[in-house]
């Protein structure tokens, strides 16, 4: 009987986890914009933080979208500086439709293919090497998340008496 409990329990974690992690990427801000975020910040590791002044999207259809960022790192001290940039998303739509009208972002690729900062172009394989990196950390995350509500389903049966 514990043992389907269990089961029960940590399948339901796992469910609530996935669910968690989902909703966060269904969030109000298109993915591609919190990736060229996330990838901004990653290029700042000095920074004590980094505040988001101004984005805006640009598109070039069929060829592509620019996701482009205004920010200022501040450091230890309190000193800001102001930076930008972009990041540079492919077509990838076959044809228009009503999701693709009301959410332009979502025709392109979820991956950019450029990246700038302050107007420098990174090279491919430093953009390769900064997006695998940002995919493991996120993947850590999704794993520390369905780790943490597996002990707390297993916590919870073990808790319970049975």
């Amino acid at each position: 009987m514990k043992l389907k409990q269990a089961v029960r329990i940590l399948g339901s974690a796992v469910a609530l986890s996935g669910t968690v992690w989902l909703a966060g990427c269904s969030d109000r801000e298109d993915p591609r914009i919190t990736l060229c975020k996330n990838l901004t910040t990653a290029l700042h590791p000095e920074a004590q933080s980094i505040e988001w002044t101004g984005g805006e999207n640009s598109f070039y259809r069929p060829r592509y979208a620019v996701t482009g960022l205004t920010f200022d790192v501040v450091d230890s001290d309190g000193n800001a500086a102001s930076k930008t940039s972009a990041c540079h998303y492919a077509y990838e739509a076959l044809d228009d439709t009503a999701v693709t009208l009301a959410d332009p972002l979502s025709a392109y690729a979820n991956l950019p293919f450029k990246m700038t900062l302050n107007g420098k172009a990174f090279s491919d394989r430093e953009l390769l090497n900064m997006v695998n990196t940002e995919q493991k950390r996120l993947g850590r995350k999704a794993v520390d998340t369905l780790q943490k509500g597996a002990k707390d389903a297993i916590d919870k049966v073990r808790g319970s008496g049975g």
